[in-house]
């Protein structure tokens, strides 16, 4: 009978203490303690859960710029596409984060390129619109579509055009050309 007592509350105790578990991995992103992050997930955190705001471990850990805890957190194949509250993906998100390495991270694991936010932006869009032209030089030679309008009609070459980024008209011209020159 004490066995039983014992068994039911450990039962009960791990089950009150997994939406903690699962929060403590969104704290230790947020306070960019990798050490943490690593721990929580060789103890089963998951990787796909998500916070009140929808965000991911992956999300969280874009939004705070952390490439460490993105690449740990790649290394256990989240949903790479999984959307937050404003429908931003992963990749959407590190288009406006000044840290190329998190968009070559992410770029591993085949995002899809041209998943729109709640706003139609892709990540291209996005990262005219952040006027992070590594990123959307990045995203271009993994073959992001130029074409892809937002919900205003509008595509990364407009915006570009519209900030004036001789930058980035200049790298969408680059990039017109060497298209037409491989359809030779």
């Amino acid at each position: 009978m004490q066995m039983k007592k014992t068994l039911s509350l450990l039962s009960l105790s791990l089950m009150l203490s997994l939406p903690t578990f699962a929060q403590n991995i969104f704290t230790a992103i947020q306070e960019n303690d990798i050490p943490a992050v690593k721990y929580l997930l060789e103890k089963g955190a998951n990787v796909n859960t998500k916070d009140d705001q929808g965000n991911s471990p992956l999300i969280a850990a874009v939004k705070n710029g952390s490439d460490r805890a993105v690449l740990l957190l790649l290394q256990r194949n989240p949903d790479v596409d999984v959307k937050d509250k404003t429908g931003n993906t992963a990749l959407i998100l590190a288009a406006s984060v000044k840290n190329i390495r998190i968009t070559d991270l992410l770029l591993t694991h085949y995002p899809k390129l041209d998943a729109k936010n709640s706003t139609g932006a892709t990540a291209l869009i996005t990262a005219v619109q952040a006027g992070n032209i590594e990123a959307a030089s990045t995203l271009l030679r993994n073959g992001a579509d130029t074409r892809a309008k937002d919900n205003q009609h509008k595509t990364a070459v407009d915006y570009a055009k519209e900030a004036n980024n001789a930058e980035a008209i200049s790298l969408f011209s680059a990039t017109a050309a060497a298209a037409a020159q491989k359809s030779k």
